[in-house]
């Protein structure tokens, strides 16, 4: 199974499944980097290089022509970029939104380079292994930061005056989930380098974090799924859609507030981030909505919506992540005959199920099926063609479909689409969800450090203090950061809304209905944390 399975987003379909792409994570197990080499064989052409064209003419604002050397990475020297700053952005998208639009048309015309030996460290974390492998989330950060030190001009840059700022070096450190020691082994690889800040990407430790703490070094999330990630103070989950909290609340949303169902099979993946994420934010929302547990137990909470959908149910089916019997599970949904469907898990569990819930008679239109960015894997879906369309995906802001996009959130995706393909050599997981949170995180970092350069240099506290106080700020390929009014407990998350994405036999279209929205109103302020299951 490939790292890009892990991040599937649920479709709407006739038949709901509901997966999320945070989840992916969360029920990882027995994966291998697969290629989706079918996918970007022909993206290449289809998607990457038309990118590549149009983003020249959507970014150039009439600024002096200074070109980079298409898919070599090599820019001229910089001239004075005469873009000026558009405050109208700020005011129509939220703080941060003008530099960013100057920053970018800029760089297109203007390419800049970093310069100077001083150098902002930045750690990184990630799981790649033979079993949880998501080398895409490095590559894409690593495009990240090439693009920002060889155009945008590195951290704290004047494209007006054409003063480059100083680089950022991104510093790795990659760990095999299967040996424990690993990734706590990263924490001290990660805290002797001295970075400013630490991604990590995705946990499977709920210790780690704590132990990032306790090293004094500023900690990111780029995409939360266990519950310190979502619960610790001063560590911020920015990757967009929210991890756990945003797709799994989004697929419940979805399914029950959008699609209006309320008989809903639940598979869902028994991995330790899988556990968490289906008991607090799937089973506890949708007890929530019934008013009542699964054996008729009073709820006690603070959401508007308790007990609103009277008649609720839902058949919850673990599946395990080593050579799960995938035909029994099947076998129940059919049994159990749904209204709609929500799962998330590894992008080979998920198809490996649709392909038995096709042989038990399951066809478009038989009742829809909602997954999680964690479950796409563009190259499989493309096999089964029209046999899953309306099947519909959930996670963050798409921006690798640029065409469902208007305004700054169209540049946003068609500049990731044309820096991949100039600073990424594996083309073939350049279409993945956590390829695109890997190359957000870093962008959000980019812009929360121009707003902390003092004196030619980083002031980390400024910079923290930056992040924290987020409140409908504009990052790059999200809909806005807002790490100021996070909910309890969940008070890392930072930016919770989802968008939904539908199959239409040959690719994911974007549900131009139903883009960032959020499930947060499904739990209450305060509710506690259901780490287990409650019957």
């Amino acid at each position: 199974m490939s790292a890009v399975d892990v991040l599937r987003l649920l479709f709407p379909v006739t038949m709901v499944i509901v997966v999320s792409p945070a989840c992916r994570l969360s029920h990882q197990s027995g994966q291998s980097a697969q290629p989706i080499g079918g996918i970007l064989k022909n993206q290449k052409k289809k998607m990457l290089v038309p990118i590549a064209l149009a983003v020249s003419a959507a970014l150039a604002f009439g600024t002096t022509s200074v070109s980079a050397k298409a898919g070599s990475g090599q820019v001229k020297a910089a001239a004075k970029c005469a873009t000026q700053l558009k405050p109208e952005l700020d005011k129509k998208m939220g703080a941060g939104a003008a530099f960013l639009a100057r920053a970018i048309a800029c760089a297109n015309s203007n390419p800049m380079k970093s310069a100077g030996k001083y150098v902002i460290k930045v750690g990184f974390a990630v799981p790649e292994g033979p079993v949880v492998n998501f080398p895409e989330y490095r590559i894409a950060a690593q495009a990240a930061v090439d693009y920002i030190n060889k155009e945008l001009g590195g951290v704290g840059a004047d494209p007006s005056t054409g003063k480059a700022g100083v680089p950022i070096k991104l510093i790795p450190c990659s760990f095999d989930i299967m040996i424990p020691t690993q990734q706590s082994a990263c924490v001290g690889k990660l805290a002797e380098a001295k970075p400013v800040l630490v991604v990590s990407t995705l946990s499977f430790d709920d210790t780690v974090i704590g132990k990032y703490a306790a090293a004094k070094i500023p900690v990111v999330v780029g995409t939360p799924i266990m519950p310190s990630d979502f619960t610790t103070p001063g560590v911020f989950a920015i990757g967009g859609g929210g991890g756990c909290l945003g797709v799994h609340l989004g697929l419940v949303f979805y399914a029950t507030q959008i699609l209006m169902k309320k008989k809903i099979a639940l598979p869902w993946a028994g991995s330790a981030p899988g556990i968490f994420c289906f008991n607090d934010l799937e089973a506890k929302p949708l007890d929530i909505l019934a008013g009542k547990t699964q054996s008729g137990a009073a709820i006690t909470t603070a959401s508007k919506l308790k007990g609103t959908v009277p008649g609720l149910t839902y058949l919850p089916i673990k599946v395990p992540t080593v050579a799960p019997d995938v035909a029994s599970y099947a076998a129940q949904i059919t049994k159990f005959d749904p209204d709609v469907l929500i799962y998330s898990n590894q992008g080979n569990l998920c198809w490996d199920l649709m392909t038995e819930l096709i042989k038990n008679g399951w066809v478009p239109g038989k009742y829809p099926v909602v997954l999680s960015g964690a479950c796409i894997d563009l190259a499989t879906m493309t096999k089964f063609g029209s046999k899953i369309n309306g099947i519909v995906t959930l996670g963050g802001l798409s921006i690798l479909d640029p065409d469902a996009l208007t305004g700054e959130y169209k540049i946003d995706a068609l500049t990731y689409g044309t820096k991949m393909f100039t600073y990424s050599k594996d083309r073939k997981l350049t279409g993945t969800g956590f390829a695109t949170q890997g190359f957000g995180v870093l962008m959000f970092a980019w812009q929360m450090m121009n707003e902390a350069m003092v004196g030619g240099k980083l002031d980390v506290k400024k910079m923290v203090s930056a992040i924290k106080n987020t409140n409908g700020h504009r990052a790059f390929g999200t809909l806005s950061m807002n790490c100021k009014k996070a909910l309890a407990p969940y008070i890392g998350v930072c930016a919770t809304e989802v968008s939904a994405s539908i199959w239409d036999g040959t690719a994911l279209k974007a549900d131009k209905a139903n883009q960032g929205f959020s499930g947060l109103g499904l739990v209450g302020k305060g509710d506690p944390l259901r780490l287990s299951e409650v019957k």
